[in-house]
């Protein structure tokens, strides 16, 4: 076996491969071997001692020397990549047959992009860290999102199990009125139709609606019709409309009270698993703002002091390796928009765009920002002999078993991450690129 290598580009490399006419008729005679144990022969039986001769006139000399090629190339594929160095991000594509026997051909294999740095530009790269503050305010508004979540509503004057207050049948701030709507040219006008909203389900003070309409049905009880004429913004996203005056009739159906949860130890262990006053929550409520600004922040951070690493760097990615990448992030795509009760296809019909379309459009960019910084860090991991210690390792994969609360899945966790694990290679890598990042922070 003999196999030479050439560049053909900072990404493919072409490969070509000898083998001896020995080889080659080893390879033929097991495919004729195999064609008399398995194959059909006209008025043979399978596994006879069939003729090769009439083997040959049944299936062809051209078919059975490329089945025979084909053998020798898996067999002797991989043995010249461990020989010569090579780790392909794709299967190699055979360019050219120059000889079937003896074997001599040649591939087109892509590998992992040549990247060139600029050290000394490299070296001087710093970005500065965007600080992050986390106010009373911010974590106020936290809270009431969890409120607004978890608050319920009962109807008007019903009797309630859980205690809550609705004596008041007028619709006041916060509560939820169904109503039927429609606008009119003006006061005893004609119908605009545009602007019909049956039976619709409106907490009043959310701003679901334009400005000024659920204050009007403060103070409306159910089966009150209630009149009003509003001005529609000027920024109003259609034409027709902006800073157009509409008179509306309202009907309100249905009125109902908001339940909004209390805070309580037993309340806070339910939401968080740490049973705590309301000072406590608010501590966690903080510490949980902090981390996931931190993360974007971190996020926006690198986005910075990448554009200024590429802008040193000279390389491309290959297209398999792209492709492979687009149909990952595709993927990730869909299964965020399953978790959110969406489906990719309906999605797509919703923004009028193909799947091919979208992959190209909107995935690709993604992809090939992820790629490249991806291959971009490894290659300074490479040049800094950037690398964690086996304590900084094992502190990253208990802070992963930590997220999980079941007693059974940590100690699953704790046998599977070990060196060699998939799981456990990606966060070893993930902690050492993040280092290699903290690098470059003023």
């Amino acid at each position: 076996m003999q196999s030479t290598v050439t560049r053909k580009n900072s990404y493919t490399l072409s490969l070509t491969i000898k083998e001896s006419g020995v080889e080659f008729e080893k390879a033929r005679k097991h495919i004729i071997e195999d064609i008399k144990n398995n194959g059909k022969v006209k008025g043979f039986k399978q596994g006879s001692d069939i003729p090769e001769a009439v083997i040959v006139r049944e299936y062809g000399e051209a078919l059975i020397q490329e089945k025979a090629l084909d053998k020798v190339i898996s067999h002797v594929y991989p043995k010249v990549l461990k020989k010569e160095n090579i780790t392909p991000v794709a299967p190699g594509n055979i360019v050219e047959v120059k000889s079937v026997n003896p074997v001599e051909i040649i591939l087109e294999v892509e590998v992992f992009p040549e990247i060139e740095i600029d050290t000394k530009k490299l070296d001087l790269i710093k970005v500065k860290r965007t600080p992050v503050s986390v106010s009373d305010k911010d974590v106020d508004t936290e809270i009431d999102a969890i409120k607004t979540r978890f608050t319920h509503f009962h109807a008007a004057g019903s009797h309630t199990e859980d205690g809550a207050d609705t004596s008041h049948l007028a619709i006041e701030k916060g509560d939820r009125a169904t109503v039927t709507a429609q606008g009119y040219d003006k006061k005893d006008g004609e119908a605009i139709k545009e602007t019909y909203v049956p039976s619709y389900p409106l907490v009043i003070g959310s701003g679901s609606f334009i400005p000024g309409f659920e204050e009007e049905l403060v103070g409306a009880k159910v089966g009150d019709e209630v009149g009003f004429t509003i001005t529609f913004p000027a920024d109003y996203h259609s034409e027709d409309f902006k800073s157009r005056k509409v008179y509306f009739v309202a009907v309100i159906e249905k009125v109902e009270k908001p339940h909004t949860p209390e805070f309580t130890p037993e309340f806070i262990e339910q939401l968080r698993g740490e049973k705590t006053d309301m000072a406590g929550f608010r501590e966690i409520i903080k510490k949980e703002i902090i981390t996931k600004k931190e993360n974007e922040t971190r996020n926006k951070d690198e986005d910075t002091l990448m554009k200024e690493i590429l802008a040193v760097s000279t390389f491309e990615v290959g297209p398999s390796m792209l492709s492979s990448e687009i149909d990952q992030i595709y993927r990730e795509h869909a299964t965020n928009l399953e978790q959110q009760g969406l489906d990719i296809k309906g999605y797509l019909e919703h923004i009028k765009k193909s799947e091919t379309e979208y992959k190209e459009t909107v995935v690709k960019i993604e992809a090939e920002r992820r790629l490249k910084a991806e291959l971009i860090l490894r290659k300074i991991k490479e040049i800094r002999n950037t690398d964690a210690t086996d304590d900084e390792i094992k502190t990253e994969v208990d802070k992963v078993i930590a997220q999980y609360g079941s007693a059974e899945v940590v100690e699953r966790l704790k046998a599977k991450l070990v060196p060699g694990d998939n799981y456990y290679e990606d966060i070893k890598n993930r902690l050492i690129y993040r280092k290699v990042v903290d690098t470059f922070w003023a």
